[in-house]
């Protein structure tokens, strides 16, 4: 490991502590630059049809773009709840045909352990479905935590492999 690695390292680990201290904050971040990104392709879209006098497909769909990019940079809290409403709502079908097949294999060893997952899985969906916002700032945490694991993980490695600390036999 170089040098160089360790500073690599220390941003993962201090990106890792943003992630974790402000999940939120990086996620309505996310949806505003997503949104700024959106606006750039609806407004190339707007000047390309305007080029194209006989484009109008063109302008109405830029047009709808910047308003999307607007909407997305007005309210990101709303557009963070949207999607994981929508995965929560998933796991919820997924989670109820599951639990009906763990029913259907109630007299073998795994049923308890598939019934447990079964149902922690379904109420993971529960959470998520009546409070997307906080589902996804949990999951941003996880992410954080991972994050300053291998950041710390890798310094410590780059400490122990050190090859002013390590004798080499020869």
């Amino acid at each position: 490991m170089k040098k160089y690695d360790i500073l690599n390292s220390l941003v993962a680990f201090i990106i890792g502590l943003v992630l974790l201290i402000s999940p939120g904050g990086i996620i309505t971040t996310i949806i505003r630059i997503f949104g700024v990104l959106i606006m750039v392709l609806g407004v190339s879209n707007v000047i390309g049809a305007n080029k194209n006098n006989k484009n109008k497909p063109d302008l109405i769909y830029g047009l709808l773009i910047v308003i999307l990019g607007i909407v997305f940079i007005s309210n990101p809290e709303v557009i963070a709840g949207i999607v994981p409403f929508i995965f929560g709502v998933w796991i919820v079908i997924r989670s109820l045909f599951r639990l009906q097949l763990v029913m259907s294999i109630k007299n073998t060893n795994n049923y308890v352990k598939s019934l447990v997952i079964t149902i922690a899985t379904l109420v993971l969906g529960i959470i998520l479905m009546f409070n997307p916002f906080k589902g996804a700032e949990a999951v941003i945490r996880i992410i954080g935590v991972f994050m300053i694991t291998y950041a710390l993980l890798d310094i410590l490695d780059f400490y122990f492999t050190n090859p002013k600390r390590i004798k080499v036999i020869k």
